[in-house]
């Protein structure tokens, strides 16, 4: 019980949040559209596609995943834990790698509405 205020809490912000470069937890915690959709039942009836990271049905927690590992690229990239994922990167082209910044600022932004999905 008193774990909790010590350990569980700086733990749990770390990994989500992953705000203090991973003086706390290891790795950030970052997951796929597919992570999600195999691990809840989250993605049964939802319009995006968790396969997809552009694209007007893409994702937006795939989309996120991606365009966070091209924002921290060189920080994590001497992180072990997360050192497959950076990798491949490599198999991005300029283009794609353009494609998921533009995605995840039209989200942010609140460009991407109904109208995408007609």
């Amino acid at each position: 019980m008193d774990a909790v205020e010590w350990v569980e809490l700086p733990n749990t912000l770390g990994m989500s949040q992953y705000a203090d470069g991973g003086v706390t937890a290891s790795k950030p915690y970052a997951a796929t559209g597919e992570y999600v959709a195999r691990m809840s039942p989250h993605c049964k009836s939802c319009r995006y596609d968790p396969a997809r990271r552009t694209g007007t049905l893409a994702c937006p927690f795939f989309t996120f995943y991606w365009d966070f590992l091209l924002r921290h690229q060189s920080i994590l990239d001497g992180n072990p834990c997360v050192a497959l994922q950076v990798k491949n990167l490599t198999r991005q082209d300029d283009a794609q790698r353009l494609a998921v910044r533009d995605r995840a600022g039209a989200i942010q932004r609140g460009e991407v509405g109904a109208a995408d999905h007609a």
